[in-house]
Protein backbone atom coordinates (compact mmCIF):
# COMPACT_ATOMS: atom_id res chain seq x y z
CA UNK A 1 0.00 0.00 0.00
CA UNK A 2 2.80 2.39 1.06
CA UNK A 3 4.65 1.78 -2.04
CA UNK A 4 1.45 2.49 -4.69
CA UNK A 5 0.14 5.39 -2.99
CA UNK A 6 4.33 7.09 -3.10
CA UNK A 7 3.87 5.97 -6.67
CA UNK A 8 0.56 7.88 -7.33
CA UNK A 9 1.96 11.20 -5.45
CA UNK A 10 5.03 11.90 -6.50
CA UNK A 11 3.75 13.59 -9.39
CA UNK A 12 5.95 16.74 -10.43
CA UNK A 13 7.78 17.26 -7.69
CA UNK A 14 10.01 14.30 -7.80
CA UNK A 15 12.86 14.05 -10.64
CA UNK A 16 11.84 11.81 -13.67
CA UNK A 17 14.29 9.44 -12.48
CA UNK A 18 13.01 8.72 -9.14
CA UNK A 19 9.51 8.26 -10.52
CA UNK A 20 10.39 5.76 -13.07
CA UNK A 21 12.52 4.01 -10.20
CA UNK A 22 10.05 3.75 -8.03
CA UNK A 23 7.52 2.49 -10.43
CA UNK A 24 10.28 -0.35 -10.84
CA UNK A 25 10.06 -1.39 -7.47
CA UNK A 26 6.28 -1.71 -7.56
CA UNK A 27 5.95 -4.41 -10.87
CA UNK A 28 9.18 -6.21 -8.66
CA UNK A 29 6.90 -5.77 -5.36
CA UNK A 30 3.20 -6.53 -7.80
CA UNK A 31 5.17 -9.56 -9.55
CA UNK A 32 6.81 -11.76 -6.26
CA UNK A 33 3.58 -11.14 -4.48
CA UNK A 34 1.99 -12.99 -7.55
CA UNK A 35 4.82 -15.64 -7.95
CA UNK A 36 4.05 -16.34 -3.59
CA UNK A 37 0.37 -16.84 -4.26
CA UNK A 38 1.58 -19.29 -6.93
CA UNK A 39 3.79 -21.01 -4.87
CA UNK A 40 1.52 -21.46 -2.24
CA UNK A 41 -1.23 -23.08 -4.62
CA UNK A 42 1.42 -25.16 -5.86
CA UNK A 43 2.53 -26.44 -2.53
CA UNK A 44 -0.65 -26.72 -1.00
CA UNK A 45 -1.56 -29.16 -4.19
CA UNK A 46 1.67 -31.15 -3.91
CA UNK A 47 3.13 -32.02 -0.42
CA UNK A 48 0.38 -34.26 0.26
CA UNK A 49 2.29 -37.09 -1.61
CA UNK A 50 5.61 -35.46 -2.20
CA UNK A 51 9.00 -37.09 -1.79
CA UNK A 52 11.40 -35.32 0.28
CA UNK A 53 13.32 -34.37 -2.47
CA UNK A 54 10.47 -32.19 -3.37
CA UNK A 55 9.65 -30.90 -0.26
CA UNK A 56 13.44 -29.46 0.16
CA UNK A 57 12.61 -28.16 -3.62
CA UNK A 58 9.95 -25.83 -2.33
CA UNK A 59 11.76 -24.62 0.84
CA UNK A 60 14.73 -24.25 -1.00
CA UNK A 61 12.09 -21.78 -3.21
CA UNK A 62 10.63 -20.24 -0.44
CA UNK A 63 13.74 -19.04 1.21
CA UNK A 64 14.38 -17.29 -2.20
CA UNK A 65 11.15 -15.77 -2.14
CA UNK A 66 11.39 -14.64 1.04
CA UNK A 67 15.30 -13.18 0.18
CA UNK A 68 13.84 -11.62 -3.11
CA UNK A 69 11.31 -9.78 -0.98
CA UNK A 70 14.25 -8.62 1.60
CA UNK A 71 15.94 -7.28 -1.52
CA UNK A 72 12.70 -5.31 -2.90
CA UNK A 73 12.54 -4.00 0.75
CA UNK A 74 15.85 -2.80 0.86
CA UNK A 75 15.60 -1.06 -2.99
CA UNK A 76 12.89 0.78 -1.77
CA UNK A 77 14.77 2.11 1.27
CA UNK A 78 17.64 2.93 -0.63
CA UNK A 79 15.05 5.31 -2.79
CA UNK A 80 14.97 7.61 0.35
CA UNK A 81 11.32 8.48 -0.25
CA UNK A 82 10.66 9.38 3.41
CA UNK A 83 13.75 11.67 3.79
CA UNK A 84 12.18 13.60 0.93
CA UNK A 85 8.96 13.64 2.38
CA UNK A 86 8.88 13.96 6.12
CA UNK A 87 5.66 15.04 6.01
CA UNK A 88 4.26 11.44 5.61
CA UNK A 89 5.45 10.01 9.11
CA UNK A 90 2.27 9.43 11.16
CA UNK A 91 -0.39 9.58 8.25
CA UNK A 92 -2.58 6.35 7.52
CA UNK A 93 -1.37 5.77 3.67
CA UNK A 94 -3.30 3.12 3.47
CA UNK A 95 -6.45 5.38 4.03
CA UNK A 96 -5.08 8.00 1.55
CA UNK A 97 -3.73 5.41 -1.23
CA UNK A 98 -7.64 3.89 -0.70
CA UNK A 99 -8.68 7.69 -1.33
CA UNK A 100 -7.30 8.26 -4.56
CA UNK A 101 -8.31 4.97 -5.85
CA UNK A 102 -11.71 5.79 -5.00
CA UNK A 103 -11.29 8.96 -6.22
CA UNK A 104 -10.10 7.75 -10.09
CA UNK A 105 -12.79 4.98 -9.67
CA UNK A 106 -15.58 7.63 -9.47
CA UNK A 107 -14.24 9.62 -12.33
CA UNK A 108 -14.99 6.49 -13.92
CA UNK A 109 -18.14 5.73 -12.91
CA UNK A 110 -19.57 9.31 -13.61
CA UNK A 111 -18.55 8.60 -17.57
CA UNK A 112 -20.27 5.59 -17.52
CA UNK A 113 -23.03 6.75 -16.35
CA UNK A 114 -23.21 10.16 -18.12
CA UNK A 115 -23.40 7.65 -21.11
CA UNK A 116 -26.33 5.21 -19.89
CA UNK A 117 -28.12 8.32 -18.91
CA UNK A 118 -27.93 9.57 -22.69
CA UNK A 119 -29.66 6.59 -23.85
CA UNK A 120 -32.56 6.42 -21.12
CA UNK A 121 -32.85 10.24 -22.46
CA UNK A 122 -33.13 8.96 -25.65
CA UNK A 123 -35.61 6.66 -24.89
CA UNK A 124 -37.63 8.88 -23.24
CA UNK A 125 -37.80 11.64 -25.65
CA UNK A 126 -39.11 9.56 -28.15
CA UNK A 127 -41.66 7.86 -26.13
CA UNK A 128 -43.13 11.13 -25.34
CA UNK A 129 -43.01 12.79 -28.60
CA UNK A 130 -40.56 15.19 -27.96
CA UNK A 131 -37.84 13.79 -30.47
CA UNK A 132 -38.71 12.03 -33.72
CA UNK A 133 -39.60 8.06 -32.94
CA UNK A 134 -36.93 5.68 -32.46
CA UNK A 135 -37.39 3.25 -35.51
CA UNK A 136 -37.85 -0.25 -34.20
CA UNK A 137 -33.94 -2.02 -34.78
CA UNK A 138 -32.50 1.56 -33.44
CA UNK A 139 -34.62 1.07 -30.23
CA UNK A 140 -33.77 -2.04 -29.64
CA UNK A 141 -30.18 -1.31 -30.50
CA UNK A 142 -30.39 0.93 -28.35
CA UNK A 143 -32.21 -1.05 -25.13
CA UNK A 144 -29.35 -3.40 -25.82
CA UNK A 145 -26.43 -0.91 -25.47
CA UNK A 146 -27.82 0.00 -22.22
CA UNK A 147 -28.17 -3.62 -20.91
CA UNK A 148 -24.67 -4.41 -22.07
CA UNK A 149 -23.04 -1.47 -20.36
CA UNK A 150 -25.28 -2.20 -16.68
CA UNK A 151 -23.26 -4.66 -15.33
CA UNK A 152 -19.73 -3.08 -15.84
CA UNK A 153 -21.77 0.10 -14.34
CA UNK A 154 -23.12 -1.40 -11.10
CA UNK A 155 -19.52 -3.56 -10.51
CA UNK A 156 -17.76 -0.34 -10.56
CA UNK A 157 -20.34 1.34 -8.66
CA UNK A 158 -19.99 -1.95 -5.94
CA UNK A 159 -16.10 -1.49 -5.82
CA UNK A 160 -16.32 2.37 -5.05
CA UNK A 161 -18.90 1.46 -2.12
CA UNK A 162 -16.05 -1.19 -1.36
CA UNK A 163 -13.98 1.76 -0.89
CA UNK A 164 -16.30 3.62 1.18
CA UNK A 165 -16.58 1.00 3.36
CA UNK A 166 -12.68 0.46 3.54
CA UNK A 167 -12.00 4.13 3.75
CA UNK A 168 -14.63 4.45 6.91
CA UNK A 169 -13.10 1.53 9.11
CA UNK A 170 -9.94 3.53 8.58
CA UNK A 171 -10.90 6.98 9.03
CA UNK A 172 -9.26 9.32 12.25
CA UNK A 173 -11.35 12.22 12.44
CA UNK A 174 -8.64 14.05 14.10
CA UNK A 175 -7.54 14.26 9.63
CA UNK A 176 -9.94 16.59 9.18
CA UNK A 177 -10.49 14.76 5.81
CA UNK A 178 -14.55 14.49 4.37
CA UNK A 179 -15.31 10.56 3.93
CA UNK A 180 -16.74 10.16 0.49
CA UNK A 181 -20.73 9.01 0.36
CA UNK A 182 -21.15 5.07 -1.15
CA UNK A 183 -23.43 5.72 -4.53
CA UNK A 184 -26.87 3.83 -4.82
CA UNK A 185 -26.58 0.42 -6.51
CA UNK A 186 -30.19 1.39 -8.71
CA UNK A 187 -30.00 3.49 -11.54
CA UNK A 188 -33.11 5.33 -11.13
CA UNK A 189 -31.38 6.23 -7.48
CA UNK A 190 -28.33 7.18 -9.15
CA UNK A 191 -29.62 9.63 -11.71
CA UNK A 192 -31.00 11.24 -8.78
CA UNK A 193 -28.06 11.17 -6.53
CA UNK A 194 -26.07 14.52 -6.07
CA UNK A 195 -23.43 13.06 -4.85
CA UNK A 196 -22.61 11.31 -8.08
CA UNK A 197 -21.92 14.79 -9.57
CA UNK A 198 -19.08 16.03 -6.74
CA UNK A 199 -16.26 15.68 -7.19
CA UNK A 200 -13.12 14.64 -4.65
CA UNK A 201 -12.00 18.23 -5.35
CA UNK A 202 -12.32 18.80 -1.10
CA UNK A 203 -11.38 15.62 0.07
CA UNK A 204 -8.02 15.37 -1.99
CA UNK A 205 -7.27 19.45 -0.88
CA UNK A 206 -7.76 18.18 2.97
CA UNK A 207 -5.15 15.47 1.94
CA UNK A 208 -2.55 18.14 0.12
CA UNK A 209 -2.72 20.41 3.25
CA UNK A 210 -2.52 17.40 5.72
CA UNK A 211 0.29 15.86 4.21
CA UNK A 212 1.60 19.01 2.37
CA UNK A 213 2.02 17.39 -1.50
CA UNK A 214 1.49 18.55 -4.66
CA UNK A 215 -1.48 15.87 -5.73
CA UNK A 216 -2.43 16.45 -8.94
CA UNK A 217 -6.90 16.75 -8.42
Amino acid sequence: MQLKFMSDTLSLDAPAHLKKELDTVLVLQSDLEASERALQAAQTIIEKDAMQDTLEAFQSLERSHDWLLTKVDTLYTSLNIQDRFLELHGINLEFIHTLLLAHDLKINIWKRVVGSFFEWDKLDRAVGGKQKTLGMKLHQQTRKAIAKCQPALMSAIHKFNTYCEHLAGLYDPSSGIPLPSPLPMKLAELRNDQSLFKTFGSHLRSVKSHVGLKILM
